[in-house]
């Protein structure tokens, strides 16, 4: 379907080729998994905003993308650069978005200094020993402690007698610490706005940079590979990003900070590793070279574009394609509805909700990338002997199957800690599964000259989603923290409307051959 293939030449797809050119989605993934983890945290622990307000800010960027994405991936469609049309987006979308990085961080900076003044470095102390303990719960002295330091905050305005009357309740929780401390940072934030306002404008700085070389990165794949190999190639672009994702993760916990310190170092580190990125990039990719090799393959093979050959006669996208395109985009935005709520709130939902350590809930990140590179090669697998259709369709059972028991884990939960990563990397299979194979679907119904609008197209979709779902997700949740495992029926539903769509999809798909062994599922040649 969108090719036809002389079988006799058999296509093998160039995995040194498309690994170098993953590398700039590599860099992409390395930048948002920090990004995606720390931003709840200074949010909430810095600016002391709620969830449905910090949703808004994780939504930003997403919000930006639905504009930005579909136009930057169509400018890379007509760039005649020298260096390469999409390299010279990421070239300079890389240099600006560290830049943008260093200014963040000096305004993060800032407000951190109001923090020191307080003493909810000192409250916090208490509580991470004590989670330490043979219990993990306060003693008494403890409660003493926090009760003195809390009362001194309210000395210095900060807070209101009215405000902790809670703790004098002696059988306070760690939660209850957490919403006053939650309050005192919104306090803090109240007396100096403008520092709200310039960090926001700092983060639409960083997020105009990255979506400036998001969709010429990806659409490099589709330009370097021919049509039958882009299921298989995308799953190595995909474990690229994994790779971006684990190392973000191994630097968040070398370089990371507690709850009340500064966060200067980690932002140091990922600007430093973006630029050896490109670096990298710049060295290993010829983007011009790797396209004409492309082009001579597809060539020998006789790969036939069946929609340029229809632009060619005048013909426009037929209905029943169009239609495909468009369910195909409505399974990538329900998907995007039902997973990035759970993305967007997970740090603060894992320390808070369930009371995990910042430490431990980044050792689950880790984890969950490198789950999902282990699952690229049953997915290959899938893909080649089912389809991309029926991958899917598997990839959105497990991560249903994941959700489900965590709406029922609490804190108290015995085995928490085993329990919630075992979920949560679980779905992070299933994320694989349909991440891989939506965008070649995509990608499939587009022709040669316009890889990177339909690219643009997908991330609209995705964008959309994640732009809007930390924010309704967050009114779901409520400010309560005792509701938040709502997040999970909320993930639930979407991913159920996903399974709808996706069962009425004609085209895009590929169909399945036969393969042995590893290597030939990644050579593997499924063309319709």
């Amino acid at each position: 379907m969108g090719e036809t293939v002389n079988q006799n030449t058999r296509l093998k797809l160039d995995v040194k080729r498309t690994l170098k050119v993953g590398l700039a989605f590599m860099g992409i993934m390395l930048f948002w998994e920090v990004y995606d983890y720390i931003m709840p945290l200074v949010s909430s622990n810095y600016f002391g905003l709620s969830t449905s307000e910090y949703g808004i800010i994780m939504g930003l960027d997403n919000l930006l993308a639905i504009f930005l994405l579909p136009f930057f991936g169509s400018l890379s469609d007509k760039s005649h650069a020298k260096m390469g049309r999409r390299t010279a987006f990421i070239f300079w979308g890389t240099i600006a978005a560290v830049i943008s990085i260093v200014i963040l961080m000096i305004v993060e900076l800032q407000q951190f200094k109001l923090i020191e003044g307080t003493t909810l470095q000192a409250i916090q102390a208490i509580v991470e020993e004590a989670k330490k303990s043979a219990t993990g719960e306060l003693s008494s002295e403890n409660r003493t402690q926090i009760v003195a330091l809390f009362n001194q905050i309210v000395n210095d305005g900060y807070l209101t007698t009215q405000d902790v009357q809670v703790l004098s309740n002696p059988e306070f929780t760690i939660t209850t610490i957490t919403e006053l401390q939650v309050l005192v940072a919104r306090n803090l934030m109240i007396t100096k706005p403008a520092l709200l306002g310039i960090f926001i404008l700092s983060l639409l700085m960083i997020l105009v940079a990255m979506a400036s070389y998001r969709s010429p990165a990806i659409a490099l794949m589709p330009d370097v590979t021919p049509k039958p190999l882009r299921s298989q190639a995308n799953a190595l672009i995909t474990f690229m990003g994994g790779v971006g994702g684990a190392l973000s993760i191994l630097v968040y916990k070398m370089f990371g900070s507690q709850k009340y310190e500064s966060h200067i170092l980690l932002w140091v580190v990922t600007a430093g590793l973006l630029a050896l990125v490109l670096v990298l990039f710049m060295i290993l990719v010829k983007e011009k070279q790797f396209v004409e090799k492309r082009l001579e393959e597809e060539k020998q093979a006789n790969v036939v574009d069946e929609e340029e050959e229809e632009e060619k006669h005048g013909q426009k996208m037929p209905k029943e394609k169009f239609i495909s395109l468009l369910l195909i985009l409505g399974t990538v935005f329900l998907w995007f509805m039902g997973y990035n709520c759970v993305r967007s709130h997970m740090s603060n939902y894992a320390t808070k909700f369930l009371e995990l350590s910042q430490g431990f809930v980044g050792t689950i990140n880790l984890f969950n990338g490198i789950g999902g590179a282990i699952a690229l090669v049953p997915c290959a697998f899938l893909a080649s002997k089912l389809g991309r259709k029926k991958t899917i369709f598997v990839g959105l059972g497990i991560a249903a199957v994941a959700f489900v028991p965590l709406y029922f884990m609490k804190a108290n939960t015995p085995l928490v800690n085993v329990f919630f990563p075992i979920c949560f990397i679980a779905s992070g299979f299933g994320m694989v599964f349909i991440n891989v194979n939506t965008l070649p679907m995509v990608t499939e119904l587009s022709k040669g000259s316009n890889v990177g609008k339909y690219t643009g197209y997908y991330y609209v979709a995705s964008m959309t989603a994640q732009a809007i779902t930390p924010y309704f997700s967050g009114l779901v949740m409520g400010d309560s923290i005792s509701t938040w495992n709502n997040l999970y029926i909320y993930s639930i539903v979407f991913i159920a409307l996903a399974t709808i769509t996706t069962a009425l999809i004609k085209y895009g798909d590929v169909k399945a051959e036969k393969a042995n062994g590893i290597v030939d599922i990644i050579n593997q040649d499924g063309a319709d």
